[in-house]
């Protein structure tokens, strides 16, 4: 009787020729898969990763392709645009209306390109950071080295017939104003017989004389017609605190206790009256029709412990030498001591006073009086602004009369200047970045809305002032920011004829989009 295996039976033998044979197979008999090529390489530099330009240029590189089918350049995730690559190191301009300002105007953008081979192979570039701020033009001094304007600068005239004033200081230390064109050329100079400063002011050309005042604190003024002409100064000793000018452009100027009228054509320095007062002006002088308005501080005659009075001194602006005071009216009694009085402003035609009042806990608020009437109470008290958690460093009526900027040191609020309430956007105040100090305001024309803040470093154990690096627009209070951008180096701006910004941005010169146009992209 024979048994059956519980199982197939194969010899061992015939299962190690099979397995010999497969494998014989494989390596003869057959061909191997191809390897996985490697996706290209792909790379994005921007070459001037913070700009202020028309457009962005970005360099493409692609290798690894035999041929490049598309090439697609990204902001993170969002497409902006395809470009025609071929081969190479290509640059490609991204115009303003292909970036998207879904995170507002000059903020950091993470530019990558996204390149896909003819075979379909597809690689990405790494995210380069690039911060673009998009203008009208850019105009550059021939030499790299050059500067077009001065650091600080004055434009007159609009679009391509806008000029620019400044003044610098020579290697021998000589002032001198400089008038440069829309194309960068110098086409005036004077010596001034004053040097400049970060702190000089150039005042906007009178529209019937002619003239403007360009005057340095501490040392003094000329007046200077439009053919670079110097038709008035002050004396080689007088020491100018202040200067405002009058409405048929002579100037109003103070050293101290005094405040005089310096006529546009006084050439020898003679003025044409003094006010002499025992006590310093705490502000600009401020012509109201056939009078001058003088705000003082002083201690009043029957005074105890440390009260103090601020008093509006009216004068006769058509005297002529000795001008005494027409009347004296007493707007406010408070705490404080002379030495430090408070910040003061008139509105544009004087009627009114802004007072600015630091209290404890580093606040501060602002008082609005009629200069017409003694005390600030009743009819005579306009309104108190809300408490600012800030000590206040400047209060800058501007917007034909209707807005009132209230600036501290990094944070500024603007006010209805009929009520005294914020008009800020949503109440809040518009800020220099980080650490970065206001150094300077700039506000646009007589009757429009637009206010730029100059914000800087803040100075050094030296003392010695800074220069601003950051520019912050605001083309309404109610709309808030519309841009803000920043430089290594540093920048400054004035605002032509027409309304148009126009930027030193380090040497060059820009001249900036209309506000209408950032206001349109802005999300």
């Amino acid at each position: 009787m024979h048994s059956v295996p519980s199982r197939p039976f194969a010899p061992r033998a015939l299962l190690a020729s099979l397995t010999l044979c497969a494998s014989v197979f494989a390596a003869c008999g057959g061909e191997k898969p191809a390897p996985t090529p490697d996706p290209p390489t792909v790379t994005l530099t921007v070459p001037q990763p913070n700009t202020a330009a028309p457009s962005l240029t970005v360099r493409v590189i692609v290798s690894g392709c035999d041929a490049v089918s598309r090439v697609d350049i990204y902001d993170r995730d969002t497409f902006l645009k395809s470009v025609p690559y071929t081969s190479g190191s290509m640059d490609f301009e991204l115009a303003p209306n292909e970036i998207k300002y879904d995170r507002g105007l000059a903020v950091n953008l993470s530019l990558n390109a996204r390149a896909t081979c003819a075979d379909g192979r597809t690689n990405s570039s790494q995210p380069q950071p690039a911060t673009f701020l998009p203008v009208k033009k850019v105009i550059k001094d021939p030499d790299p080295n050059g500067q077009v304007v001065t650091d600080f600068f004055t434009a007159e005239g609009s679009g391509d017939t806008a000029a620019f004033i400044g003044c610098g200081n020579t290697t021998t230390g000589t002032g001198t104003l400089y008038r440069v064109d829309s194309t960068g050329v110098v086409r005036n100079t004077l010596e001034m017989q004053i040097p400049c400063s970060a702190s000089t002011v150039v005042t906007e050309l009178h529209p019937t004389t002619n003239k403007r005042w360009v005057w340095t604190p501490g040392v003094g003024a000329i007046a200077v017609d439009s053919n670079f002409v110097v038709t008035g100064k002050t004396a080689p000793s007088y020491k100018l605190l202040n200067l405002s000018v009058m409405s048929n452009g002579d100037a109003l100027v103070s050293d101290g206790p005094s405040v005089s009228r310096l006529q546009h054509t006084a050439s020898g320095g003679t003025f044409q009256w003094t006010y002499k007062g025992l006590w310093a002006p705490v502000g600009p002088a401020k012509q109201r029709a056939e009078q001058v308005l003088i705000p003082i501080v002083r201690v009043p005659q029957e005074s105890t412990g440390l009260l103090v009075e601020l008093v509006v001194v009216t004068v006769d602006a058509t005297k002529t030498g000795d001008n005494p005071a027409v009347s004296e009216r007493t707007i406010l009694q408070f705490t404080g001591a002379v030495e430090h009085p408070p910040l003061t402003a008139f509105n544009l035609d004087g009627s009114v006073i802004y007072i600015s009042f630091p209290f404890n806990n580093n606040q501060a608020r602002v008082q609005a009086c009629l200069t017409s009437q003694n005390g600030c109470e009743g009819a005579a008290h306009k309104w108190d602004s809300p408490f600012f958690p800030v000590e206040i460093q400047g209060v800058f009526p501007y917007a034909a009369g209707s807005r009132l900027a209230i600036v501290g040191l990094q944070r500024v609020w603007f006010l209805d200047s009929n009520t005294g309430l914020v008009v800020n956007k949503g109440g809040t105040s518009v800020d220099a970045s980080g650490q970065l100090q206001i150094l300077q305001v700039q506000m646009g024309r007589a009757t429009t809305s637009e206010f730029y803040i100059l914000a800087g470093p803040a100075p050094g154990s030296s003392g010695l002032p800074t220069m601003p690096q950051e520019i912050v627009a605001v083309d309404s209070a109610e709309q808030g920011e519309l841009f803000r951008y920043e430089v290594s180096s540093s920048l400054s701006c004035s605002v032509d004829d027409g309304g148009r910004l126009w930027m030193r941005l380090g040497n060059n010169l820009v001249q900036a989009l209309t506000l209408p146009e950032y206001r349109a992209v802005r999300k």
